[in-house]
C-alpha cells in the first residue's frame, strides 16, 4: 500500500554539511547530488513495487555509445561518446532499449544503479498513462468537460469549453506561459506555492489547488486552438482521475501502474504541503524501474511478462497525425526543431511520420521512442539550465546517433 513519509527532511535541508536546500537545489553545482535525494526536500510517498521484480533481459552484444562520434554542437568538431554525454548533455544516466533487449546502460556524475533520480516533466506522461486506464474502464470521457472531473472550476468562463482532452494536450486556453529564463514566469510562483523553493515575503505555501483556483483562471485562447506548456495542469489531472474514482491519485497509479511492470524498488513521489501529489514532476525512480515502466509504450501496453497494462488504443491516439494538433504545437519553439511536431496525452509527438517521440524533463530527463526501430532511449541528467534551444539540439543528436547506430546490429 502506499506510504506516506514524513521526516525532519520536509523543511528543505538536502545536505547540511553541503549547504544544499530549498533555497538552492537546483543550481549547477548542486543538482548531481540534489536530483538523488529529493526525500530530503518535500513530503514524500512511496509507491511499492509488486511482488515479482521482471528482469529486463540483456544482449550479449551492447552497444559501445563512449567510442561513437558526436559532433560537438560548439564548433562542428568530432567528439566520442563519452565527452558528449559528459561534458555537453551533463548525462547522469542512460540505457538503451532495442528489439527486446538492453543493449546500453551506463552510469556518471556519481549516479549508480541503485540511486533514485528526479525524474522532472516525464512524470506527466506516467500520469496520463493512468486517465487512459480511466477512460478505458470508463471512468472518464476524454471528450467530457473537465469540470466534470474537478467542480471546483465551474464558476470560472475560461473553463466553460475545456474538455478532459484538451487538458491533457495542453490546450486549454488560459493566460498562462512557462519561459524558465524570464524573471516573470508564473512557474516560479506556482514552484514556491507547492515547496520547491522557499516563499518570497508576503507569499504562503497555498499548495497546488489552491494556486491553480486562484491562477489558471483567465481566458486568452479557445480551448484545443493553441498549444500552451502548463505543469500545474497536469496535477489537475491527479486530481481529476481521483475525484472520478472516489479514491486517492497515488493509490490507483500503485495499483493499476506501478504494481503491475515488475519494478524493484519503491517509487518516490513528492507532495505539497497538503498532500496533493506533484504529478507535474516530482517523482524519482531509479533508471531501470523508469525503463521498465517506460517500456509500457513500446511494447503496446504490455509488461515484460506480456500482461495488458495500458490499453493500445492510448498509444495509438498518442502517435496519430493530427493536423489540429499540428497547428496548436506550431507556435512553440520546438517546433523550429520538429517541424511537423505535436504534443498528445502529456507526451512530445516530434515526429509523427516515424512515430517517433518522447517524454521530456527539464535538466536532460527523457524517453525517447521510435516505434519503428523497436527502439526506446531513456536518460537522466543535470544539464546546467532547466531548457534552452542547445539541450534540445544536443539531445536530437543523440538520439538520431544512437538510432541509426541501431540500424547496423
Amino acid at each position: 500500500m502506499v506510504q506516506i513519509v514524513t521526516t525532519q527532511q520536509v523543511e528543505g535541508i538536502i545536505h547540511s554539511q553541503l549547504g544544499i536546500s530549498r533555497a538552492n537545489w537546483e543550481e549547477p553545482s548542486m543538482m548531481a547530488y540534489s536530483h538523488l535525494h529529493m526525500d530530503r526536500m518535500m513530503p514524500l510517498t512511496l509507491l511499492e513495487p509488486g511482488p515479482h521484480t521482471q528482469q529486463l533481459p540483456r544482449t550479449t552484444l551492447p552497444l559501445n555509445i563512449s567510442d561513437m562520434l558526436f559532433t560537438d554542437p560548439f564548433n562542428n568538431r568530432p567528439m566520442n561518446g563519452e565527452q558528449f554525454l559528459d561534458r555537453r548533455l551533463y548525462n547522469d544516466a542512460l540505457l538503451v532499449f532495442h528489439r527486446g533487449q538492453v543493449i546500453h546502460e551506463s552510469y556518471r556524475n556519481g549516479m549508480h544503479p541503485d540511486d533514485h533520480h528526479l525524474q522532472h516533466s516525464t512524470t506527466k506522461s506516467f500520469m496520463a498513462m493512468l486517465v487512459g486506464i480511466a477512460i478505458d474502464e470508463g471512468q472518464m470521457s476524454a471528450d467530457a468537460p473537465f469540470t466534470t472531473y474537478m467542480p471546483e472550476l465551474k464558476d470560472f468562463p475560461a473553463w466553460q469549453e475545456v474538455t478532459l482532452q484538451h487538458v491533457l494536450d495542453m490546450a486549454v486556453g488560459v493566460d498562462y506561459h512557462e519561459d524558465y529564463s524570464r524573471d516573470d514566469c508564473p512557474f516560479f510562483p506556482y514552484a514556491r506555492a507547492v515547496g520547491y523553493y522557499p516563499t518570497e515575503p508576503g507569499e504562503e505555501p497555498i499548495g497546488t489547488k489552491a494556486w491553480m483556483l486562484e491562477n489558471l483562471i483567465n481566458p486568452v485562447s479557445t480551448p484545443g486552438t493553441r498549444f500552451n506548456y502548463c505543469s500545474p495542469l497536469t496535477n489537475a489531472l491527479g486530481m481529476a482521475v481521483a475525484n472520478a474514482y472516489q479514491r486517492p491519485c497515488l493509490e490507483l497509479i500503485e495499483e493499476k501502474l506501478y504494481q503491475r511492470v515488475g519494478c524493484a524498488e519503491p517509487a518516490w513521489v513528492n507532495t505539497d504541503g497538503h498532500g496533493v501529489p506533484i504529478m507535474e514532476g516530482q517523482m524519482s525512480l531509479t533508471l531501470e524501474d523508469f525503463t521498465r515502466w517506460a517500456l509500457l509504450m513500446l511494447n503496446q501496453g504490455r509488461n515484460l511478462n506480456g500482461d495488458q497494462v495500458i490499453p493500445e488504443a492510448f498509444i495509438h491516439d498518442t502517435v496519430a497525425i493530427r493536423e489540429s494538433s499540428r497547428q496548436a504545437f506550431s507556435g512553440d519553439p520546438l517546433s523550429t526543431l520538429f517541424a511537423n511536431g505535436q504534443y498528445r496525452n502529456q507526451f512530445w509527438v516530434l515526429n509523427p511520420e516515424q512515430h517517433q517521440f518522447s517524454m521530456l524533463g527539464i535538466h536532460g530527463q527523457f524517453a525517447w521512442y521510435d516505434l519503428n526501430r523497436e527502439l526506446m532511449i531513456c536518460g537522466y541528467g543535470s544539464y546546467p539550465v532547466q531548457d534552452e534551444p542547445l539541450l534540445n539540439i544536443i539531445l536530437n543528436q543523440l538520439w538520431s546517433r544512437i538510432a541509426e547506430a541501431t540500424d547496423n546490429r
